[in-house]
């Protein structure tokens, strides 16, 4: 075998050979470390793009579902509104009862119509002043999507203009939103029931235009639109009136409580989003943790062999560093 003293090509080697150990040394410190496969491009350029798209898939997926449970929270906000309106129109409902029974004088009945025009003047205060956020949801301007998906355009929306549809006769902007007159407006489109206007149509049946009348003989099928369902309007000084106003709450509870069913169903999608999204986050997540992650078993065994190969090339440098040396012997 050859023996050079200028070329020590064995040293180089073992050179070249703990260089290689100690990058790849340096590569699991980062890895274990860092807690990623992944600390650079070069550590995996493909790897590195798709885990950055996964990245911003779920950021995007955890934001929307923030932006769901945002939803849920305003939709509860109104319901909340209109389900204290239920209770205050289901108190009116039962004032105009007692005030329709026949044991009551006008001075009687003139005490319950106090208590009844101070509950309407609550509700119409709820509509106009129940905020979310600096928002008023009852006013009926409310409209509004929420960005629940990962990706643009992604959205569910829903609106506090009307009920039961967008029928122009079921809008609430018009008439002030969920005031009183306001919920009596859309009435007749969400009931059938007119309760305001000339003449109120269907507030009473016609079978029961003859049982007014025998109240009061002045009594008319036209007069139905003299209980007007505003703040000011409503009255229930006489028995006539305090039928009507009775007949009339039932119009007015039920269409509340159709906009209540509709918050309610919002508030359903809103959670079937949430949970749906929370799964895919999931999955997206261990998708990701699998190309970026360090997997710590694997990389604390290439850890204890890189340590060892480090240290049987510096030996073996020493050693081949040590050859030329016999050269020494020849020429003695």
């Amino acid at each position: 075998m050859a023996l050079y003293v200028n070329t020590n090509v064995m040293s180089l080697n073992a050179q070249r050979q703990l260089m290689n150990s100690g990058n790849s040394l340096d590569t699991s410190f980062k890895r274990l470390s860092s807690g990623f496969r992944i600390n650079s491009a070069s550590d995996d350029a493909a790897g590195m793009q798709i885990s950055n798209r996964l990245t911003g898939q779920i950021n995007g997926l955890d934001q929307g579902i923030r932006n769901a449970n945002d939803g849920i929270s305003l939709a509860q906000t109104a319901e909340g509104a209109l389900d204290e309106m239920t209770a205050m129109f289901q108190r009116v409902r039962t004032l105009s009862q007692q005030a329709a029974n026949g044991t009551n004088t006008d001075e009687d009945r003139l005490a319950v119509q106090e208590e009844i025009r101070s509950l309407v003047s609550e509700v119409n205060r709820v509509a106009t002043d129940t905020t979310f956020g600096g928002q008023n949801l009852l006013d009926g301007t409310y409209q509004a999507s929420f960005q629940v998906g990962a990706d643009a355009a992604q959205t569910i929306s829903f609106s506090m203009r009307e009920v039961g549809g967008t029928a122009a006769g079921n809008s609430l902007t018009a008439n002030g939103g969920f005031t009183l007159s306001g919920i009596a407006g859309a009435a007749s489109t969400v009931t059938g029931k007119a309760l305001h206007g000339a003449p109120s149509v269907g507030v009473i049946g016609t079978a029961q235009q003859a049982t007014l009348s025998a109240l009061d003989s002045a009594y008319t099928a036209s007069d139905t639109y003299a209980s007007v369902f505003t703040e000011t309007g409503i009255s229930v000084s006489s028995q006539v009136g305090a039928q009507l106003v009775m007949a009339g709450m039932d119009a007015l509870i039920a269409v509340v409580d159709k906009k209540r069913a509709e918050l309610g169903a919002v508030q359903n999608r809103f959670q079937s989003t949430i949970r749906n999204q929370s799964n895919i986050s999931e999955n997206l997540s261990a998708a990701r943790s699998r190309i970026k992650d360090t997997d710590f078993a694997q990389e604390t065994a290439n850890l204890t062999k890189m340590q060892i190969l480090q240290q049987a090339s510096s030996s073996i440098l020493s050693q081949a560093n040590q050859r030329p040396q016999v050269a020494l012997s020849l020429l003695g």
